[in-house]
């Protein structure tokens, strides 16, 4: 099992933080090889997602379902997690926005298991610094996307 957690501050106000992060459709942008599936509609409790990592037809699709969802409210605090329903990896996600400063504060925490389980052990540390990396670089480019949206957005940051 690969277990991490990354905190992000952003100087993006929460709802802008929380736009780029739910941008599911978007992750592709983020996870090189990858390509995105949506249920149609909006997120919400019960929406599934799924990226395809690969190259043409070879690859895996990592699928996932919205099992809490709590936008930003007037405290600028919101948060949503999901859970990986995928036949190769299992696990969860949980990402919270919150205020910080004139800013946010963004903390990603995930938990993803290789399947079949006879993998955890093997690939378990490999996974787990694989897995900070990657969403590490992910993290940080929705983070530059959310400070760019703000700059554009003028003063109030797209408040």
């Amino acid at each position: 099992m690969a277990d991490f957690h990354l905190t992000r501050l952003s100087a993006a106000p929460p709802a802008t933080v929380w736009d780029v992060v739910t941008d599911f459709a978007a992750y592709g942008d983020w996870m090189p090889l990858t390509r995105m599936r949506l249920d149609t509609g909006e997120p919400r409790l019960g929406w599934g997602f799924a990226g395809f990592s690969g190259l043409g037809p070879v690859g895996f699709s990592d699928s996932m379902l919205v099992s809490a969802w709590a936008p930003p409210g007037d405290d600028g605090r919101g948060t949503f997690r999901i859970v990986k329903t995928g036949r190769l990896l299992g696990g969860w996600a949980e990402v919270r926005v919150e205020p910080e400063g004139t800013g946010t504060r963004l903390d990603w925490q995930e938990g993803v298991v290789v399947r079949p389980l006879p993998f955890k052990r093997l690939f378990g540390p490999l996974l787990t610094r694989a897995s900070e990396w990657l969403y590490g670089r992910a993290v940080d480019a929705m983070i530059a996307r959310a400070e760019q949206r703000a700059r554009s957005a003028g003063p109030e940051g797209g408040r």
